[in-house]
């Protein structure tokens, strides 16, 4: 910027001087993540019509743990507060934090997530932009880790219209004054219909006992996910795809990352089912039930724990899904895709190693160009 001032011999230019950057963005980080969180309400209002109303405790348990530990981190620090809580990154991890745990899981282990996620995973390693790993599928692991017994007797078999079962008063029984459960999940299961086959831990959990055996295509049977209980897994999937398809028009997310690795899925899976059918589910099941559209659309997009280049998104995009497929087949928990995501994070350096451009004037042919 130049400025011309009056001097007595004359107009004299002096050249203003602006700290970087100098190009500013409409879409800040703020901006993006507050859009990310909005685009996963068609998720939680899914989960809160099948699952009941655990969901509203859990975000809010975590969602407030998780800011008590940024705030307490910042002042360690001696970082501004406003700045830590204007980024929304910590709204985003709570919300998938709240969508991926049972919706009954007592509240102190909601807080150990939470605090796991946000202290260990992500400030230790420097911050928004610095983690290595996803925060939410890091606390996930730790808590299925380390409380497995927890994990999987906090879970709850969809039911149409579960809301009215699980209301609010009968979760904060069960989330915050830590009751037994098992009432409220024999009254869901009671609503349900097929439940023996639907419900959404017993699904996968019945897949993992038959499949050791090598009898997964004739013990497990597959549902029609058109109606009861199992349309659960198709809203669930339609409505990440909604929230996914507004984050892609937005460019938010890259289109060719999030069609390879569906399209990586299906592939995979259809050839484990193929070949090996005790062990591997079909391409449909595979890809509705569990955390699979949740993965593709909101968690290996995630900008920072993926690979930079575009090529490197790609072959992380499917990297995640051969692993989601593999491991779930062969692995020891019921579902993989957090330990995918994990495993794809550790790998995503190297991919863009890998996979970095050619600096220019550098590999052309003696003649050409230097």
């Amino acid at each position: 910027m130049v400025r011309r001032t009056a001097s007595p011999s004359g107009p004299r230019s002096n050249l203003g001087l602006a700290p970087a950057p100098h190009l500013y963005a409409r879409l800040t980080t703020g901006r993006l993540m507050l859009i990310t969180a909005l685009c996963l309400l068609p998720v939680a209002l899914v989960q809160l019509y099948f699952l009941g109303c655990g969901l509203i405790w859990q975000f809010l348990i975590i969602y407030v743990t998780a800011t008590l530990c940024e705030a307490a981190v910042s002042l360690l620090r001696h970082r501004p507060l406003k700045q830590t809580a204007s980024d929304c990154s910590t709204l985003v991890t709570s919300a998938l934090l709240a969508l991926t745990v049972p919706p009954l899981l007592p509240w102190h282990l909601s807080c150990v997530c939470a605090a796991f996620a946000i202290v260990i995973v992500k400030e230790c390693f420097g911050g928004l932009g610095m983690n290595i790993f996803n925060p939410a599928m890091a606390g996930f692991v730790f808590l299925l880790i380390s409380a497995p017994g927890y994990m999987f007797s906090t879970f709850v078999p969809p039911a149409e219209g579960a809301f009215r079962i699980a209301g609010l008063g009968a979760t904060y029984e069960v989330v915050i004054q830590r009751q037994d459960p098992a009432p409220l999940q024999e009254r869901l299961h009671e609503a349900a219909t097929q439940t023996d086959a639907l419900s959404g831990a017993t699904f996968l959990e019945g897949l993992k006992t038959s499949r050791k055996s090598g009898s997964a295509d004739s013990m497990v049977n597959i549902p029609d996910f058109t109606t009861g209980a199992a349309l659960y897994y198709s809203a669930q999937a339609a409505a990440c795809a909604a929230g996914g398809l507004v984050l892609m028009i937005m460019r938010i997310i890259m289109v060719k990352m999030v069609l390879c690795y569906f399209l990586a899925v299906a592939g995979f899976s259809y050839l484990g089912h193929l070949w090996w059918p005790g062990l591997y589910l079909p391409e449909l099941p595979t890809l509705l039930v569990g955390g699979t559209a949740l993965a593709g659309f909101f968690i290996i997009t995630d900008p920072v724990t993926n690979a930079g280049t575009g090529l490197g998104r790609i072959s992380y995009a499917i990297l995640v899904a051969f692993l989601i497929v593999v491991l779930r087949a062969l692995g020891s928990y019921s579902d993989s895709v957090a330990f995918a995501v994990l495993l794809g994070n550790a790998a995503a350096p190297l991919i863009d190693v890998l996979t970095r451009r050619r600096p220019y004037g550098v590999g052309y042919r003696r003649g050409e160009l230097l």
